[in-house]
């Protein structure tokens, strides 16, 4: 039989795991996508989007191009 002493360590290890996953999921769950800069005079072709990624993933989380129906934009993840 365990000591109540090892019972409630490993009782109160429980609780703090059970409160702490939710917690840092709920950060980073709290990133969103967000259209930075786009349209066909700035974006010509997808290269001309991509040569911008590099310097805006020195101001967001990351950044990705994206085509729809021929508008190039870049996106960024706050």
């Amino acid at each position: 039989m365990k000591s109540w002493r090892k019972r409630m360590t490993f009782g109160l290890a429980a609780v703090a795991a059970v409160v702490a996953i939710p917690l840092t999921a709920g950060s980073a769950s709290a990133a969103s996508w967000h259209d930075i800069a786009g349209g066909p005079e700035m974006y010509p072709d997808m290269a001309a989007c991509q040569a911008d990624i590099p310097e805006a993933k020195k101001h967001y989380q990351d950044a990705t191009c994206v085509d729809n129906n021929g508008r190039i934009s870049l996106w960024a993840l706050y």
